[in-house]
């Protein structure tokens, strides 16, 4: 599909194979903001919440795919619902709070009632009002399609998109490194604010751009142990896997972290012996030994020295899975971070952001994690100021003709290659940071614009 745009320009246009460069009028025009909606968000797996949010029967929350409002519940039979937060009667929001508990979803306006996957129950004088002869199936909610992965809850409206593993492709075993390590839990509802800015922003920058951290973030220095101008210590060197399905992931290096914490006693350790010195974000010393009975012996080899830290999984979520200093500026505590960007028109998106700790966490290790996540990656967070002053300029100058006709430029080729033992799949580059996994995940994205995407129907 080679879609017109209304002025006469194709979307194959907005985007430079050759030379890996996309045009800047993608991050602000409606036109495309409005085919994104239809051909990306309508058709891909999203990430909408995590088990832990809803254990028992009657439990929902309201969340959207896209900027479409949708409720996910556990309905009577334990099994999750994924539904449209929009009256089939006219329209109305149903549900109107964040999240609860309720046998039944009713809508204010004219009292329709709903069960949890969707399916009319009744309405207010029913008897004397519908036809006797009434199909009352065809007054149901909307349903999305509804799959688990590591007890994170993923949502597709498209009944043809492929299964949720086909969808995730390679990436699936680095997700599973990182939420498969035990069972978690979110700690507390997720942040939410809104940016000034477009959602591919700061979800192709997840996607792989280790090189704006030495510069933009450059006053973690201040707080962490870094050389300003080593790039090792910036992660510039580190591993870097991208997917064809769009997928991607930075490997932190932790050996020389577990060096330090080891007192510079960090040879010759077994994998378990690293995690137990440094144990993965959101789990404490005593949780480490579970991953022996979850991850062969190759596999925590790579977990304990170069384990998935920095993900982004297409087309809007991302994962921190790092340390960071506590408010007090000497303390540091590891977390784990789930995050959404959420549209709202082209100029806008909501930051919604979930933390994670063992399930069984004691409640100083949870407040310590906290604490640690909101003082980092929260709404006035040292790291989310930071990219909060850069991300709505990007946004906003690509609006003008001359703007809009600026290219974004992703020049840096890596060396792809595994190394040695590498237990898992995707296309891994080693060596100086370079901008494949990002320009992967446009490609994925123009994929789905022009419905070529790989695994879906045309």
């Amino acid at each position: 599909m080679n879609q017109n745009l209304s002025d006469g320009s194709h979307l194959s246009d907005l985007i430079d194979r050759e030379n890996r460069e996309i045009h800047q009028r993608v991050l602000n025009d409606d036109e495309i903001h409005k085919i994104e909606m239809q051909t990306i968000f309508a058709r891909t797996w999203n990430i909408v919440g995590h088990l832990s949010e809803i254990p028992n029967v009657g439990d929902f929350i309201a969340r959207q795919i896209g900027e479409e409002p949708v409720i996910i519940s556990r309905g009577r039979d334990n099994q999750l619902n994924c539904v449209l937060n929009a009256c089939s009667h006219r329209g109305a929001t149903v549900c109107r709070e964040d999240a609860g508990n309720s046998s039944v979803f009713r809508c204010i306006y004219h009292g329709w009632v709903f069960n949890h996957d969707g399916s009319f129950r009744g309405a207010p004088y029913q008897e004397q009002l519908f036809p006797k002869d009434c199909d009352t199936s065809r007054f149901s909610l909307k349903r999305a399609r509804v799959a688990t992965f590591c007890d994170i809850i993923f949502a597709t409206w498209d009944e043809q998109a492929p299964e949720l593993e086909a969808y995730l492709g390679d990436f699936a075993w680095y997700l599973r490194g990182i939420f498969g390590r035990c069972d978690y839990k979110v700690l507390g509802p997720p942040h939410q604010f809104v940016q000034k800015a477009n959602w591919k922003t700061a979800s192709e920058q997840f996607a792989g751009d280790a090189y704006h951290a030495s510069q933009l973030h450059r006053s973690l220095a201040d707080l962490l142990p870094i050389d300003r101008n080593d790039p090792a210590r910036w992660s510039l060197c580190d591993p870097k896997v991208g997917t064809d399905e769009g997928h991607s992931t930075i490997c932190f290096d932790q050996v020389e972290r577990i060096r330090r914490a080891a007192k510079g006693d960090g040879e010759n350790l077994t994998p378990l012996e690293r995690l137990t010195i440094l144990p993965p974000p959101g789990m404490t010393v005593e949780q480490v030994p579970e991953m022996a009975k979850r991850f062969s012996e190759q596999e925590l080899e790579l977990l304990s020295t170069n384990p998935p830290s920095q993900c982004a999984i297409f087309p809007n979520a991302a994962i921190w899975s790092n340390s960071a200093p506590l408010p007090d500026g000497r303390s540091f505590t590891s977390y784990l971070s789930l995050r959404v960007h959420l549209p709202c028109g082209p100029d806008k998106f909501k930051f919604m952001m979930w933390s994670f700790v063992a399930a069984d966490a004691s409640p100083e290790y949870c407040e310590s994690v906290r604490q640690v996540a909101s003082f980092s990656q929260g709404a006035t967070g040292f790291v989310e100021m930071d990219d909060a002053e850069v991300w709505p300029g990007i946004t906003h100058n690509g609006k003008g003709p001359v703007g809009g006709s600026n290219r974004l430029k992703y020049p840096f080729i890596g060396k792809e290659g595994k190394p040695e033992g590498w237990p898992a799949g995707g296309h891994v580059y080693t060596g100086y940071s370079s901008d494949d996994t990002q320009w992967g995940w446009w490609l994925r994205y123009f994929d789905f614009l022009e419905g070529n995407a790989k695994g879906y129907d045309q």
